[in-house]
């Protein structure tokens, strides 16, 4: 079912680490509906669960959808209405190069900064290219400040993600959605091996999810910022996210002539098979880019293999964020600081974050410090975890520049954040 509704399921991609959508699948514990939002553990699931496949949960997520299609209506007639001005005269210039962002709010970090790509637009600006930063925030929060910050129309440019989208695309997505919905139950239908019968099933309703509905619509984003601008090269982030995909099909919809770039900005996994082998068969396929631009050789040789047979470029580039070593030696142990950084993934959060709150009982001679993802705001984070933690005197909340939290810590607990 190669349509952009399947695309865009989140757990349809494989990434590190694995969702417990698809340790469940794998595990063959059946259909059952996992509330990855909140990071719940299995007993929590019990109680909240509902057997995918039956016609309770098709009718839920029906209603959802277009509940949620709605609501995505207003917000892209809103933004659009708020910032008519900013966007027409943005459109009316020529970019060589668009880059797509992910952004934590309406505030810009320091130094103004881009998260992902630091100071590269205004590198390329000083080499005389013309470049467009796409924002989007991925905390969901107030759409009209976001809005308001993250758009100008001087340099370097900015224009908020939003702006580019119809507000009756959702229309169009929830058209597709459904037709999405009814070819994967026909194939779950048919379907002799078990495995692919609970995938389509579940596919069948999370194609109507919102977060699908979501990622859809950046097809439109891609496509609309080639069609606008026609710029030499699209890039965005390479992390193996559906929204990646989409926009990247989006945009050799427009112009397969344009060049479309990933930016593999983190560590690999052997789990990562949505960057180490991307799916797709033949010259057709849209969603792999062009070019890939990584860390370094050694990320770069676990993707050749999987990249070549789609002919991508594999370019290494490195990171804003590369600092020579500052220390000598290992941080003194008489510190007895441990700095704690999970990704942002709520399961992740409640994992390393409860274990630190355990050794803190146990070890009341040292420190931990608990810092959040940008994605996920510290507030969030509390409420994932045992409601004493932010009480420990010896358990430190930090929101302050993280060369500040290096600088005072011995150790680092984490798992799979670039941090390490």
């Amino acid at each position: 079912c190669p349509s952009l509704p399947v695309t865009a399921i989140r757990w349809m991609h494989l990434k590190h680490p694995f969702r417990q959508m698809q340790e469940a699948l794998l595990r063959g514990d059946g259909c059952l509906e996992w509330l990855e939002t909140t990071g719940s553990s299995r007993a929590d699931l019990g109680r909240w669960a509902v057997r995918r496949g039956s016609r309770f949960a098709l009718v839920k997520r029906l209603a959802q959808s277009v509940v949620y299609a709605l609501v995505i209506i207003w917000r892209l007639a809103s933004v659009r209405a708020l910032l008519r001005r900013e966007a027409a005269a943005l459109k009316r210039r020529r970019f060589d190069l668009v880059l797509k962002t992910c952004c934590f709010g309406p505030d810009h970090p320091a130094g103004n900064q881009d998260f992902y790509f630091g100071d590269l637009q205004q590198r390329l600006s000083r080499r005389g290219l013309r470049v467009l930063l796409l924002c989007g925030d991925v905390r969901g929060g107030d759409l009209a400040a976001f809005a308001r910050a993250h758009v100008s129309t001087g340099e370097p440019a900015r224009l908020p993600e939003l702006c580019l989208v119809h507000p009756l695309v959702p229309l169009r997505v929830l058209a597709q959605q459904l037709r999405a919905c009814f070819r994967l139950r026909r194939i779950a239908a048919r379907a002799a091996d078990p495995l692919v019968k609970r995938i389509s099933l579940l596919a069948s309703q999370d194609c109507l999810a919102p977060d699908t509905a979501w990622a859809s619509l950046f097809f439109s984003v891609g496509e609309q910022a080639i069609r606008t601008w026609r710029p030499r090269a699209f890039v965005t982030p390479y992390e193996g996210q559906a929204w990646e995909l989409c926009a990247r099909w989006g945009a050799k919809t427009a112009d397969t002539a344009c060049l479309t770039v990933g930016y593999q900005h983190t560590a690999v996994f052997r789990e990562s098979l949505a960057l180490l082998a991307p799916a797709g068969e033949g010259k057709r396929v849209r969603t792999v880019p062009d070019v890939v631009l990584g860390l370094g050789e050694r990320t770069l040789d676990l993707m050749r293999a999987g990249h070549a047979r789609h002919r991508t470029r594999l370019l290494r580039f490195g990171s804003f964020r590369f600092q020579p070593r500052a220390a000598l030696g290992p941080a003194p142990a008489s510190r007895r600081t441990v700095l704690v950084t999970p990704e942002g993934i709520a399961s992740e959060i409640r994992i390393l974050f409860t274990f630190a709150l355990a050794c803190a009982r146990r070890l009341p001679s040292h420190t931990f410090v608990l810092r959040c993802h940008p994605e996920v705001p510290m507030a969030a984070a509390l409420r994932l975890v045992d409601a004493g933690l932010a009480r420990k005197p010896n358990i430190v909340l930090s929101d302050g520049p993280i060369e500040e939290d290096f600088a005072r810590a011995s150790g680092l607990l984490y798992r799979g954040s670039s941090t390490g």
